[in-house]
């Protein structure tokens, strides 16, 4: 009987300290204030960490991560998520945006178009326009926008400049009507390119030039002038 009585008492400990236990957790659990946790993503730490130490809360940084998308120093994951309905005094954990990476742009002057492209592809920056202007080096870089050395952010545009073929203009002179050796004289000394074709016509106007281009006609450098010369005979 003695053990009995005592195997009692304990089970009645037992019991008492449970229900206290339970209870005083229950009222202190009772006490602690719930609360929505707040929308964090896309502020700053500085804005965050004011926002949650209103509520009663408090901030903890997890990492940090590159983001192209996302500025520099701005949360792009908070957990417990947002909207979520929390104990006062609890920790909101965030993950932090890098924002992109910085890149120095190279310098492309006096590359080739591909040459260029290639380096900027390795760069992980594209290339932007391309504006073509006359230049003694045709194919070439000859300028571009950033200059090398200037930063700018991972897969931006970079502007070239390339150099074209320098062309030049000429102005077709006066010459129906004129003497053959006169007007091949100028058009020699004016490095204009003509070849000359020999007709048989009037012998009245014997080395003479009948046809040719319009005079006043502007025409380029590289453009050959067809020139037709009577030799009379008839």
């Amino acid at each position: 009987m003695k053990w009995l009585n005592i195997a009692l008492y304990c089970i009645v400990a037992i019991v008492i300290f449970c229900l206290f236990t339970y209870f005083t957790i229950n009222i202190l659990l009772k006490k602690q204030e719930n609360i929505v946790c707040p929308d964090l993503r896309g502020k700053t730490v500085d804005e965050a960490r004011r926002i949650v130490e209103n509520q009663g809360l408090s901030l903890a940084i997890l990492r940090y991560e590159r983001r192209n998308d996302i500025p520099f120093n701005h949360i792009t994951v908070q957990k417990p998520d947002a909207n979520m309905n929390i104990r006062k005094g609890r920790t909101v954990s965030v993950i932090v945006s890098e924002g992109p990476k910085i890149i120095p742009v190279p310098s492309l002057t006096g590359l080739s178009l591909r040459q260029a492209e290639d380096i900027l592809a390795a760069k992980r920056l594209k290339v932007g326009k391309i504006i073509y202007v006359p230049h003694s080096k045709p194919g070439r870089v000859v300028a571009q926008f950033p200059k090398g050395g200037e930063s700018i952010l991972e897969e931006k545009s970079v502007t070239l400049f390339a150099g074209i073929q320098q062309k030049t203009y000429f102005l077709m002179p006066e010459i129906n009507d004129k003497n053959m050796s006169d007007i091949l004289e100028e058009m020699t000394m004016k490095n204009i390119k003509y070849k000359t074709s020999y007709i048989a016509m009037n012998r009245n106007l014997a080395q003479k030039i009948l046809t040719s281009i319009p005079p006043k006609t502007i025409f380029e450098a590289d453009e050959e002038i067809l020139i037709q010369i009577n030799m009379g005979g008839l």
